[in-house]
């Protein structure tokens, strides 16, 4: 009788340690692009500019992001992240990037400030002045080459974000 309520007990135990680890992998594989652009889409002004944001992070590609603001405002801004990112990268950039963003008041940011968020640069605050902050993401500068076969060689720059304060000086 004992070797039966101890299998019992062990059967148990095993089941409920299986169960477990499911639930666990299951809540900590990354979020799919589709369902990570989903969640950024009314953050990023439209489900256009998250998906550019997700798909551009993860395969290190342009991305170009377009916002209307209240006053029929459009904003434009564009860049290039250097590598390729994780769908955990994406997600931990996009979350820090709109919690940066969220400490200074912005909680519909513009296309530039988004851009700024990500990559770092000048920010304008709400109430206009400027803050510099840094972004998670680090920006790929690719020189032209003319009149060679050969790559040209990656080099990396610090970008001021079109229609900064301090492009317009």
């Amino acid at each position: 009788m004992k070797k039966l309520v101890l299998a019992i007990v062990f059967v148990s135990f095993a089941s409920a340690m299986l169960v477990s680890a499911q639930v666990m992998a299951a809540s900590s594989k990354p979020a799919a692009p589709a369902n990570l652009s989903a969640q950024y889409a009314e953050w990023a002004g439209s489900k256009a500019n998250a998906d550019s944001l997700v798909n551009g992070l993860r395969n290190g590609e342009s991305i170009t992001l377009v916002t209307v603001s209240e006053n029929n405002k459009r904003t434009l801004a564009g860049f290039t992240a250097q590598t390729r990112m994780s769908p955990e990268e994406v997600a931990a950039a996009l979350r820090e990037s709109k919690r940066t963003l969220a400490s200074l008041g912005i909680r519909k940011p513009s296309a530039d400030q988004i851009q700024v968020a990500l990559i770092g640069g000048e920010l304008t605050l709400p109430n206009g002045s400027t803050k510099l902050i840094s972004g998670p993401v680090s920006l790929r500068f690719e020189p032209e080459v003319i009149g060679t076969v050969a790559p040209a060689p990656v080099q990396t720059a610090t970008v001021t974000p079109v229609g900064s304060p301090s492009a317009l000086r």
